[in-house]
């Protein structure tokens, strides 16, 4: 159904919601790589969808709203695995599929991160909704890539696994913010070979020495 078309239970207001909708965070996508967050505008948003701003505004109240709605959008056309992330036998493996063959992490997707992580630290408003809706569940996830790795004794029993599957979520965002450029597939595998797989193996001989 076409979105103008469509109407509320009372008939006033009109709906977003199906391949509208889409259109729409495709559009909101589009716009981030263009511009960037902080030039993004709900303006720049509905010109380029052919929207009026206030059918974006009774969707999305504000900005972040709409960026971290567009971010699950994006995330979704990459095949969200509701069980979680394949298991792959290796923690090394676990990792490098996530970051690296995973298709939600295309270059699209890494681009409109990379937009959206610059931008946190002007946005307190950006960092609580991208934290809550879009931060949390991906970190439960990898949090559990790490106690798997755990029960198959590559990580120690003691392990801070919180503290260890927050590693490469650290590396990969301070890269956005400290270069302006999004993480290749080399700084990934290097950050996995060189900084993640070290900390796992020694929290292994730390439990072994107690």
């Amino acid at each position: 159904m076409n979105a103008s078309a469509a109407t509320s239970d009372t008939g006033t207001k009109p709906r977003v919601e199906g391949e509208r909708e889409a259109e729409i965070l495709d559009g909101v996508i589009d716009t981030l790589i263009e511009v960037g967050y902080d030039r993004m505008t709900f303006d720049a948003v509905a010109g380029k969808v052919r929207a009026s701003k206030a059918t974006l505004y009774r969707k999305w109240p504000t900005k972040a709203d709409l960026v971290v709605s567009a971010l699950e959008h994006l995330k979704a056309q990459g095949g969200d695995d509701p069980h979680g992330l394949p298991d792959t036998g290796s923690l090394a493996g676990d990792l490098t599929f996530h970051y690296c063959d995973d298709p939600e992490f295309n270059d699209k997707s890494m681009q409109v991160f990379g937009a959206v992580v610059s931008a946190i630290h002007r946005d307190p408003e950006l960092t609580t909704v991208f934290t809550e809706r879009f931060m949390k569940p991906r970190m439960e996830q990898l949090r559990e890539v790490i106690v798997r790795a755990q029960r198959r004794g590559e990580v120690g029993a003691d392990a801070d696994v919180d503290q260890l599957a927050g590693i490469l979520p650290a590396a990969i965002a301070y890269r956005v913010m400290s270069t302006g450029q999004c993480p290749d597939e080399p700084f990934i595998t290097s950050t996995i070979d060189q900084v993640m797989l070290p900390a796992c193996r020694a929290s292994v001989s730390d439990s072994g020495q107690k």
